[in-house]
């Protein structure tokens, strides 16, 4: 083991901090006893070291663990105490903050040692030092000087070093120390996963299965971090088990959790496994894909609904049916640009002429239409077809992110079926997602002549279409009274 991990007065400090973890009563009634992984998380910090970096998958106790961590030094803090919460936005350090207050009014005894001012993002003890969220700039961190500790959550979402250095500088002044906690990030560029790469080159270097502890040879910083390797097996939940130690994570809990037809296979790998993905990551399996491929095919008089993705130059335009009846999406029509001719178009007249086409082949319920560069087209089909046939429906507003993951769950779940038509295939294996707040958006894998993913994003419109068609025709509920 490392100097910092054996030295002797951490260990007692370490002991106190445990016994004090264990009188705190979580929010299920039960004492928040220090896990063993919790106490490997803590091992570096309170053997003395200024900076902690703790790396774990989601779900594995780390806001928690640093609400704890706040608490204790607040009540020893005395009134010099001055503990920042920092994230990378405000309303994450309040769900830090949240977590301790929680502690505080469902442990007896402790609200006569530690105020909650949940108005004041602040707890403060009875001597008038605070643990306090700031808020996520530069500027209201400059000029701060912690003690005794300064606590960051969810480093992976910085955007940028500076406001950790600001901290990490502020530390010299007192003599505080920093622990920072994370999930995995998506970039290895990224500020935190510089970090990573820095402490990876530190003279210690111990492992033990998916634990790794990297520290400074005189102990001032430490890394411990629980993640698999590139190239493990992600799908072997005995493997995943190993970078997931809290008990609750169990090999059944661990596969419902990958079965899930809500888990995105990058979400799986970056919040479970601890591996460094990026969300511009694959939106569909390609096996889950094909195996929702079917001989079944539109038929002349169906119930359809349909979606239009289009563009004017250099990208690709498509129109895309899907039945009602069980949700088959086919391809009407797609016009791409070859890329061998800058001044190609999509010939708007046969555009036109393939919405008639389908207008007249089948009874056209609902119809959800991206709207840029086709608005004067969009008004004539709306005079022409009727408005429910010809709806605007923007694809960059928050009802997108909903109607992209309904059909990304429903390939998954064998409730949406498409008939193998090779140009939708290659465009919906296109697809990459960007995370974006609540979700995520569809994104081209580049701007070459094959990256495109038009036919994809009509289709999920179709999709979305045909699902409030159906909703809007659903009978409703009726209370019945009987005398």
């Amino acid at each position: 083991m490392s100097s910092t991990s054996q030295n002797g007065a951490g260990r007692a400090e370490l002991n106190a901090y445990g016994g004090f973890s264990s009188r705190l009563i979580l929010a299920n009634g039960r004492y928040a006893k220090l896990l063993p992984h919790e106490r490997v998380m803590m091992r570096g910090h309170f053997a003395g070291a200024r900076e902690s970096l703790l790396l774990l998958p989601k779900k594995n106790i780390k806001t928690t663990s640093l609400a704890k961590v706040g608490l204790w030094w607040l009540m020893r803090g005395g009134a010099e105490a001055d503990i920042p919460v920092v994230a990378s936005s405000r309303d994450q350090a309040t769900l830090l903050l949240d977590e301790a207050i929680g502690f505080v009014r469902r442990t007896p005894g402790l609200e006569r040692h530690v105020v909650p001012k949940r108005g004041y993002r602040e707890l403060r003890n009875v001597h008038g030092g605070r643990l306090r969220v700031l808020a996520a700039d530069v500027d209201t961190a400059d000029g701060i000087t912690p003690w005794p500790v300064a606590l960051v959550d969810e480093l992976h979402r910085a955007r940028s070093v500076e406001l950790y250095t600001i901290i990490l500088l502020a530390l010299e002044a007192r003599g505080a120390q920093m622990l920072a906690i994370s999930t995995a990030g998506e970039r290895e560029s990224s500020p935190l996963g510089k970090m990573r790469a820095a402490a990876y080159r530190l003279p210690v270097q111990e492992r033990d299965g998916a634990h790794r502890h990297c520290a400074s040879a005189d102990g001032s910083f430490v890394m411990d971090e629980w993640a698999l390797d590139p190239g493990e097996d992600v799908h072997d939940m005995r493997v995943v088990k190993g970078c997931n130690p809290a008990p609750w994570h169990t090999l059944e809990s661990l596969q419902r959790l990958h079965d899930s037809p809500a888990m995105t296979p990058w979400a799986w790998q970056r919040f479970t496994c601890g591996l460094w993905v990026s969300s511009h990551s694959w939106w569909l399996d390609p096996e889950r894909w094909q195996e929702a491929q079917t001989d079944e095919r539109l038929r002349d008089g169906d119930r359809i609904a349909i979606g239009f993705d289009g563009a004017r130059t250099g990208d690709a335009t498509a129109l895309v049916a899907c039945r009602l009846d069980d949700g088959l999406i086919e391809p009407l029509r797609v016009w791409e640009d070859p890329g061998d001719r800058k001044d190609w178009e999509v010939p708007s007249d046969e555009v036109d002429a393939a919405l008639a086409d389908a207008m007249e082949r089948f009874r056209v319920v609902r119809g959800y239409f991206d709207p840029p560069l086709w608005q004067t087209e969009l008004d004539r089909w709306s005079g022409e077809f009727g408005e429910e046939q010809v709806v605007r429906f923007h694809t960059r507003r928050t009802r997108m992110i909903d109607a992209v993951e309904r059909f990304r769950t429903d390939i998954a779940a064998g409730r949406l079926q498409h008939t193998g038509d090779p140009t939708l295939t290659r465009h919906a294996l296109n697809v990459q997602i960007r995370e974006v707040r609540g979700g995520y958006w569809l994104a081209k894998p580049g701007d070459g002549p094959s990256d495109k993913i038009d036919a994809a994003v009509a289709a999920v419109l179709a999709y979305e279409a045909r699902a409030d068609a159906l909703a809007a025709v659903r009978p409703k509920n009726r209370a019945v009274f009987v005398g």
